[in-house]
């Protein structure tokens, strides 16, 4: 996947709403004078930055993704992304409609439910775990029913830092009881990473005034131990005799 600069169209953006901080849908012009609906987001360098590597190296790694943009503003760069028409999985089942009680915490466990058992979760988490990424919800999962999507990368490399050290895909699957499965599925799936997509990655966006020197090699460096980080991101069995975590 390469990422092209595109122009938006005057007048085109419009809020894209369910929390999408500063998100917009808008309209693009691309490179050979198409137009694609997109969504645009405006953020410090750094978050951009997040984004575009982001985008190249899943989509490398496999992960579905939508097509991404940059976008010049004078000095400053926004990222957008291809907007695919899915619904996201809060949207999917009301979440935001349902008063805050049992009936909104049921729904949530369903949701969780449904994002931990999408053909693509076991290595949505490996990815996420080997970009650092900390802000992965239900409302940038798209789902429409049959086929899923994963935005929203702003908050990986480093961005997210402010944050708790957490996979939310892993704890999601040890909300819902489908740890051990996702335990072993991402482990494999993070063994099949390509190495060399950090690397190529950083080399594809060398064209662009995207500051991503050195960021594959802190990709590359939570590679090395991405097994034992996810393994890690779970419950380790429990002596019942002692009561004791198991070495």
């Amino acid at each position: 996947m390469e990422i092209q600069i595109a122009t938006i169209v005057s007048g085109s953006e419009t809020p894209a709403g369910d929390g999408m901080s500063g998100a917009l849908r808008c309209v693009l012009t691309l490179p050979d004078g198409t137009k694609r609906s997109a969504i645009i987001k405006r953020g410090p360098a750094g978050q951009i930055m997040a984004e575009a590597f982001s985008a190249i190296l899943l989509s490398k790694w496999g992960l579905p993704v939508p097509p991404p943009f940059l976008i010049e503003e004078g000095t400053t760069l926004a990222f957008a992304s291809a907007d695919v028409g899915y619904p996201n999985l809060k949207q999917s089942l009301a979440l935001d409609c349902l008063p805050h009680g049992p009936a909104r915490e049921a729904a949530t466990r369903i949701a969780a439910t449904l994002a931990c058992g999408l053909p693509t979760t076991p290595l949505a988490a490996a990815c996420d775990e080997a970009i650092d990424n900390r802000d992965r919800n239900l409302g940038n999962i798209l789902w429409d029913g049959s086929a899923e999507i994963w935005i929203d990368h702003a908050l990986s490399l480093g961005q997210g830092a402010h944050m708790t050290d957490v996979n939310k895909l892993c704890a999601m699957a040890v909300a819902v009881g489908y740890d051990e499965r996702l335990q072993r599925s991402a482990v494999a799936q993070g063994l099949l990473l390509e190495r060399d997509a950090p690397n190529s990655t950083e080399v594809a966006l060398t064209s662009s005034s995207i500051p991503a020197t050195g960021v594959a090699s802190i990709v590359i460096a939570r590679l090395n131990s991405l097994g034992n980080r996810l393994v890690a991101r779970f419950p380790r069995p429990v002596d019942l005799l002692t009561g004791h975590d198991r070495a």
